[in-house]
């Protein structure tokens, strides 16, 4: 029979030798065609973004210009941690060792309702200190709390669901219960920015995927900010006008980042997504703080959520790199004890936002004069003497590098 030459081509079968066994017909060696077809598929992979998370994170380590590196607490290259890194982690750390976490006058009434896995925790005395954790905010509503956890816990059953599933009935219901019980919930926001890019395309890296977060916490407008709003101009390559390095929430300074991943995925996939991301925030933030300053940069909080467990790294930022300290692990929705350890850091991290840890820093920084510590529980007055003082398109944002 004819062979047809329009028939799709099969692989050889095996032959057999006289007495029987099986032999198999290798493949020829592939040819310097071949090889140069191969490499140019990987350049291509790499323009169009698809490298591994692994050559992401070789490359932001790599830049000879500003990179971008990942370091333990207290591990770095310079002699440990800067002092703010330390500070915030040694905040953190402690909601995240239970102590704290809790502000109940009495604890012995919502104990009966929880599952039995959550009822000796509930009681350790250390975990219920009602003075000081309420000046974060208001306690969360057990059902909620209990709510998110029973969802949470029926989400990693088997194969799971998806991400978006997680997202959706999980991450964004426990940041908006935070929310809504911190102190500051009339003055912060929570955004979804998962469909977003970072814009102008000039902020993020040429030879890096322009990678986006999940969620950022953001400030709502105030009088100041609409009056500088009016005055602030789109960056060069743009045509909208933004606070940040996207248009998602363009009037809304960004304060806090949340980057989420489903239980199945790796974690060193949302390690180069948040650190292309936060690279290219702190492009942005460069514009408005200009050349003439050598000062570090203080320390800013991430987020890395992958399924039930949540996740702070510590930003910290020279003349010379960008580092992410990693990380303490904060809590996680497996409980409502290790759920509300999440709740208490929400918590902090939002009053650290709205007050006097970054801007007290930016005080010393500017020279802010009459500065105490109302002037910085009320943001308008910074705002107001900051765009006294600088006139450029770009001042209102390190007004709220604060927040």
């Amino acid at each position: 029979m004819q062979a047809d030459s329009d028939q799709t081509p099969r692989p050889s079968k095996r032959l057999r030798d006289l007495d029987g066994a099986p032999q198999l017909v290798f493949s020829p060696t592939k040819s310097d065609s071949s090889a140069a077809a191969s490499e140019a598929s990987e350049v291509e992979s790499h323009q169009s973004g698809r490298l591994s998370p692994v050559k992401q994170l070789q490359l932001l380590e790599d830049f000879e210009e500003q990179p971008v590196l990942f370091c333990n607490f207290d591990d770095g290259d310079d002699g440990g941690e800067p002092e703010d890194v330390t500070a915030m982690r040694r905040a953190v750390q402690r909601f995240a060792d239970g102590i704290g976490i809790m502000g109940y006058d009495n604890v012995g009434a919502i104990v009966s309702a929880l599952p039995p896995v959550d009822r000796m925790r509930f009681q350790y005395p250390w975990a219920n200190e009602v003075k000081h954790r309420c000046a974060f905010g208001s306690m969360p509503s057990m059902a909620q709390v209990l709510g998110i956890v029973e969802t949470a816990r029926k989400y990693d059953h088997g194969s799971g669901v998806s991400e978006d599933e997680w997202n959706a009935e999980v991450q964004h219901p426990l940041l908006k219960l935070a929310r809504n019980t911190s102190k500051h919930q009339q003055t912060l926001d929570i955004h979804n920015v998962k469909t977003a890019r970072i814009e102008p395309a000039s902020l993020a890296r040429s030879t890096l995927p322009g990678r986006v977060v999940d969620y950022v916490v953001a400030l709502n407008q105030d009088p100041a900010t609409q009056q500088a709003w009016r005055r602030l101009s789109p960056l060069p390559g743009a045509s909208i006008k933004s606070w940040n390095h996207t248009t998602r929430a363009r009037h809304n300074p960004i304060a806090i980042n949340v980057e989420t991943k489903g239980p199945m995925k790796s974690w060193t996939d949302g390690k180069p997504q948040i650190a292309i991301w936060t690279d290219a925030w702190l492009k942005r933030l460069a514009l408005i703080r200009g050349a003439s300053t050598s000062r570090p940069w203080p320390a800013l909080p991430l987020l890395i959520v992958q399924g039930h467990d949540w996740h702070l790294l510590v930003v910290s930022k020279d003349d010379r790199k960008m580092t992410i300290w990693e990380q303490i692990d904060i809590g996680s929705t497996r409980s409502c004890f290790d759920a509300m350890k999440v709740v208490a850091v929400l918590h902090w991290l939002m009053d650290w936002a709205e007050t006097a840890e970054l801007g007290e820093k930016l005080q010393k920084e500017l020279k802010i004069p009459g500065y105490d510590d109302a002037l910085f529980e009320h943001r308008k007055s910074v705002l107001e003497e900051l765009y006294r003082q600088w006139t450029g398109p770009w001042l209102m944002k390190i007004g709220n590098a604060d927040d």
